[in-house]
């Protein structure tokens, strides 16, 4: 590529009219040193930018890049299909046995008292039915006076066991309540409640206290505590989710046999591709000498004088240390010649 390079410079460089002249030049702030370049200069760098960018699009189709790139996407894709079917599964069935509870409270009292203690108790008595399929061995649930979340000192739990047997396990459409026994009780929070809210507490509590179920366990037979196993939704529901949970692990696997591959393939791609851009790179700099005609020191007043030079048509280039460049032909006449150029551009001879 470089022997082809100065065979063609070596045409543009020597021209057919050697009339003398001068070129006085003035120049934005920041250069050091300009050159006249053959007027050909610009058709060559073209060219070779056209080789390079050919070269590298013939990398990309022996690799197979786009086509191994669209593949791993399509499988990254899938995967969050996938993902997205198994969590839309997941939440209906789960919001389906959450609905499926009837939870009513008989009667509640809270204690509070702020200047004393940072504690309020609360105790109640509920009665709750299971209109689901299952055996149901506990609530979470969150105390809620309207609107107001009652801030607990840890997740609240309801046992579903039996008073008077002591046998845990609600089972399908049997209902269960505490009252004429022990009330279920929890503490709270004070300081975090303002006083309005304490306020609205005190004074409208029995009225408007309510509890949200947010969570589940299962169990497949009743037993006193500790003698049944406990499950949670996953657990419990693994022959409903299996399949989905199944066809993610698959979808994974494939995402990863195609993304090794995209990633080997762009791997071999980039390094041949540095190697072409560096050969690129040095045809640049081998054109830049080969197609400078006249050279000249730039002063302090950003001026510059080329003495005796043959009359035809140039490229004036100077570049700075920021990478901007002066680029522009110029028709340099016989005698004197006086030019002013303001505008900077990107730098040509940089990739």
């Amino acid at each position: 590529m470089r022997s082809t390079i100065c065979v063609i410079c070596i045409i543009l460089i020597f021209p057919c009219v050697l009339t003398a002249a001068r070129l006085q030049l003035e120049v934005p702030q920041g250069l050091t040193e300009v050159y006249l370049l053959s007027a050909g200069t610009p058709s060559i760098l073209e060219h070779l930018k056209g080789q390079m960018e050919q070269s590298v699009g013939h990398l990309g189709t022996k690799y197979q890049i786009d086509l191994l790139k669209d593949q791993a996407e399509q499988a990254t894709m899938l995967v969050k299909e996938k993902k997205k079917a198994y969590s839309h599964k997941f939440n209906v069935l789960r919001q389906q046995y959450l609905d499926s509870i009837s939870l009513s409270i008989l009667s509640s009292d809270a204690e509070i008292f702020p200047s004393s203690s940072a504690l309020g108790e609360v105790s109640f008595f509920y009665t709750i039915k299971n209109n689901s399929d299952r055996i149901i061995s506990d609530i979470t649930y969150i105390p809620k006076i309207g609107d107001i979340t009652l801030p607990t000192t840890s997740s609240l739990i309801l046992e579903l066991i039996h008073p008077t047997t002591l046998k845990s396990g609600l089972g399908p459409k049997e209902t269960l309540s505490n009252k004429g026994h022990e009330p279920e009780h929890f503490s709270f929070f004070i300081g975090e409640l303002s006083k309005e809210e304490i306020k609205k507490i005190r004074s409208e509590f029995q009225r408007i206290f309510t509890l949200e179920i947010v969570d589940m366990h299962f169990t497949k037979k009743k037993g006193y505590k500790g003698q049944a196993d406990v499950m949670g939704f996953k657990e419990a529901f693994v022959d409903q989710i299996e399949l989905l949970q199944t066809s993610i692990k698959k979808a994974r696997n494939e995402e990863q046999t195609k993304t090794a591959s995209y990633n080997k393939a762009f791997a071999q791609f980039s390094k041949e591709r540095d190697e072409e851009l560096i050969r690129y790179r040095n045809s640049l700099e081998d054109l830049k000498k080969s197609a400078i005609r006249y050279q000249s020191r730039v002063d302090e007043k950003n001026r510059c004088a080329f003495e005796n030079i043959s009359a035809g048509t140039y490229f004036v280039y100077a570049s700075n240390a920021q990478g901007r460049t002066i680029f522009e032909q110029r028709t340099i006449k016989e005698n004197k010649n006086k030019i002013v150029i303001n505008n900077m551009i990107k730098d040509p001879f940089a990739p």
